[in-house]
């Protein structure tokens, strides 16, 4: 049976059962995952896996499956079942509301130059273990290495009792290096992944093909530099640092679903400013080529980009069908999923901080006592408050508008609302980083980024 069939089958059985609304997301995804540890494989799998997540609601009232079994009656029984789960519970929902919004009727066909499935396996394995050697020979100081490569394309319909019907397609590679380098007692890490929507052919360019010397060169390099002392500094930070600060501290803190739970620091500040008039956020799922990036979302909504903060004002949120409904805004397609196993959540895509006027010599320059610091170890953020701390994998020392020492073992720390008030000077470079978002259990592919920028008097904490 087509899968506009089976869905349907789906969304009328939860109607029968009790449901106002129901959607449904058939999937279709194949992976491949390689991972080698100093010229060992450690890992190595290939899955396909298919199945449809359906929901249904009533008043206020979500129920949520699963299943595998895509047949009519498969579908016609799981609908059924979540049809009056979610009657059964809508006696305990504190606010009621129905679910709206705009319905898609569209097919995305997404191409590639070399589908992952043109490549074999030995291929891939060759490719991920010419990078864990490649990282391995960099020097004789590197002593452990660790190489993942790993691809994904899904294909996806959804449809919904609205009346959207969707069908969607999305191609991820990404290679990750991470170097170990010891000198006496000195022992220093580096990680550097590179990630794209797109085929195998992402992983034919100069970056991916020598990101393990570049992994093991910074941590040749680590090896000489020292501890920073904690105090407060002007801070540069480089985009890959900014893009981590956007999307963990400012970025989760706008995902909707915070506000009907009063989880946010934003909580009534749309339309107010949080910044300076020359910030500007944005998330940014249209943007071609990026990891983060997808036409449709989970529940079938059109996405666009989203003006997070513009000219220092609060103008977006991140939402679901649900909670444009709550908060009486328009959905700008931000629902995702990890997959069809899991419901859709309001999340990010690519989050960046926008460029401005500075060029990145003159805004060195241009700081006279501060601190250059370099993409990302870990962080701690709590959206709630606001409040974040971050581990810089190194940074640098500026002196008297010039870059000198590198230093190690230096986090960035504060309240976000604090933190942009002082954003004085935006490089005009852009960059992006690619990862994995993780919320409630579920991990998405993303991108973050943006310039250069600087944050006048700042704590930074060392040794």
């Amino acid at each position: 049976m087509p899968m506009e069939d089976l869905a349907q089958a789906a969304i009328e059985a939860a109607l029968d059962g009790g449901a106002t609304f129901a959607d449904v997301r058939i999937e279709n995804t194949v992976t491949a995952i390689i991972e080698m540890s100093d010229g060992v494989t450690k890992r190595s799998l290939a899955s396909r896996l298919r199945g449809a997540g359906i929901r249904a609601f009533v008043d206020g009232a979500w129920a949520f499956g699963q299943t595998t079994d895509l047949t009519p009656d498969g579908m016609r029984d799981t609908g059924a079942s979540l049809g009056r789960l979610a009657v059964a519970t809508k006696s305990r929902v504190v606010e009621r509301f129905d679910i709206d919004g705009p319905t898609f009727k569209d097919r995305v066909d997404y191409k590639v130059k070399t589908p992952f499935e043109d490549v074999s396996f030995e291929d891939k394995m060759a490719f991920t273990k010419m990078i864990d050697d490649q990282a391995k020979s960099f020097d004789t100081r590197i002593v452990n290495t660790r190489t993942i490569y790993g691809d994904l394309w899904t294909r996806m319909y959804t449809a919904n009792s609205l009346g959207t019907s969707v069908w969607s397609e999305t191609s991820l590679p990404r290679i990750i290096s991470v170097s170990y380098a010891k000198d006496g007692t000195s022992r220093q890490r580096a990680f550097r992944s590179h990630g794209a929507r797109g085929g195998y052919e992402e992983m034919e360019k100069e970056r991916p093909q020598n990101i393990g010397a570049e992994s093991a060169e910074m941590a040749v390099n680590l090896l000489s530099s020292e501890a920073a002392k904690g105090a407060t500094y002007d801070v540069v930070m480089d985009p890959v640092l900014n893009g981590v600060m956007v999307h963990e501290a400012f970025g989760h803190a706008c995902e909707a679903d915070n506000w009907p739970a009063h989880t946010t620091v934003l909580e009534g500040l749309v339309g107010k400013s949080v910044g300076p008039e020359h910030l500007n956020l944005s998330d940014d799922p249209t943007m071609p080529g990026e990891r983060g990036s997808f036409e449709y979302d989970a529940e079938g909504t059109k996405t666009r980009k989203r003006h997070l903060v513009k000219d220092g004002v609060l103008t977006d949120l991140l939402h679901t069908l649900e909670t444009s409904v709550r908060l009486d805004m328009e959905p700008n397609g931000s629902a995702r999923a990890q997959s069809f196993m899991y419901p859709p959540l309001a999340r990010m895509s690519n989050t960046i901080m926008e460029p401005g006027d500075w060029n990145v010599d003159e805004l060195i320059a241009d700081t006279k006592n501060g601190m250059l610091l370099c993409s990302f170890n870990y962080g701690y953020t709590d959206p709630s408050k606001g409040q974040f701390q971050f581990q810089a994998s190194h940074g640098y020392l500026i002196v008297k508008g010039e870059i000198g020492q590198m230093v190690r073992d230096v986090s960035l720390a504060g309240q976000i609302l604090e933190v942009l008030a002082k954003i004085d000077a935006i490089g005009k470079d852009f960059e992006m980083d690619a990862g994995t978002c993780g919320k409630s259990g579920q991990s998405v592919p993303d991108m973050s980024g943006g310039p250069h920028a600087r944050i006048r008097s700042v704590p930074v904490g060392g040794m």
